[in-house]
């Protein structure tokens, strides 16, 4: 019989393709959690609050520990939630029930460090997302999960190539102000071209670099043609983005998930990702390196391609992206993993 589940986790879709899998599973969010779920799903509501760390501790074990100490045959997953998996691992080393915990960012945080002392295994999408210098040999990677519904591929029409656009998290690290800096170099080069951004900051120091991108712009932005767009949901970015010809993405850290995303729909995505490059390749076919003369290579590179050329290549980089980065691919080598944790 399928073992118990619990689970930490916000996001719906994970957990009903888990409950597909285990005879019950146990949610337990400090999120708002939709209804209308199956009837092997049970959701307890955590008590959270900001700058409350002792509250929040014992809030979390009075939640938790009567359900661990009934389920000592359970696998407990945290999900996107370090911090959850700083708090509750020791406990479940203690009553020794398996502990997987999802980890994906290119940082490693305290709360990683320390659950990576006591959780059974540890599961990443690439190796940029989770480089442990520690207990390293209790990582595995499955890759993105991304639903290739969400993201369908349309044959592309190279006459758009002249629109450009980003999406995402407006940061620092994504290097916004670099591609701004490649417009500009385009576009005095005679290469005409608009730039459309759309995102959000994360937080406040992100607030302030997009004020500053802002400021710097003023009213050279209509010049130059870059536009801020404020922030976009994934559900909208099939149709908003049918309008652009390319996806240009300068991130250094792991494998953003948004390059993925943008090549399931068949859109070019010109970047100087190391782990997207090392999958699919460059335009170019030159070695990648994180400078603005490569990018603008990549870009010269891409403009030649015949139609039918690129047409081929990009649906050949959509069926390895689906076949890598799967919403269905990532929950079956989850769902082995979390079954068999011994072996991790």
């Amino acid at each position: 019989m399928s073992p118990k589940s619990l689970v930490f986790s916000h996001q719906r879709e994970t957990v009903l393709a888990l409950a597909q899998h285990f005879k019950s599973i146990h949610v337990f969010t400090p999120e708002p959690f939709p209804e209308s779920l199956p009837d092997n799903v049970k959701v307890s509501k955590l008590a959270w609050k900001r700058n409350s760390i002792f509250t929040n501790i014992f809030q979390i074990y009075k939640a938790l520990l009567p359900t661990l100490i009934r389920n000592r045959d359970a696998i407990v997953f945290t999900h996107m939630t370090d911090v959850h998996a700083a708090l509750i691992s020791p406990l479940t080393w203690i009553l020794r029930i398996r502990h997987v915990l999802w980890y994906a960012h290119a940082v490693n945080s305290v709360y990683l460090i320390w659950s990576s002392f006591f959780v059974s295994g540890i599961v990443s999408s690439t190796k940029g997302s989770c480089n442990l210098k520690v207990n390293k040999h209790k990582v595995t990677f499955i890759n993105q999960g991304i639903k290739e519904h969400d993201f369908p591929y349309v044959q592309y029409d190279s006459s758009k190539l002249d629109k450009a656009f980003y999406y995402g998290r407006v940061d620092a690290s994504k290097n916004i102000h670099r591609i701004i800096d490649l417009v500009e170099i385009l576009n005095n080069r005679n290469c005409r071209i608009s730039l459309d951004i759309y995102g959000k900051p994360a937080n406040s120091s992100s607030e302030d670099y997009l004020d500053d991108l802002k400021s710097k712009l003023d009213n050279y932005a209509l010049k130059l043609g870059v536009n801020f767009k404020g922030p976009i949901e994934r559900s909208s970015v099939n149709q908003v983005t049918r309008g652009y010809g390319v996806f240009i993405n300068l991130f250094t850290g792991s494998l953003d998930k948004t390059l993925i995303e943008v090549t399931f729909l068949g859109i070019p995505v010109i970047t100087w990702n190391q782990e997207y490059c090392s999958q699919f390749g460059t335009w170019s076919e030159q070695p990648v390196s994180s400078s603005l003369d490569f990018i603008l290579e990549e870009f010269q590179s891409l403009e030649k391609l015949d139609l039918m050329v690129l047409n081929s290549k990009l649906s050949s980089r959509a069926s390895k992206a689906i076949a890598l980065h799967s919403f269905d691919g990532w929950v079956k080598r989850l769902v082995c993993i979390l079954k068999d944790i011994e072996s991790l």
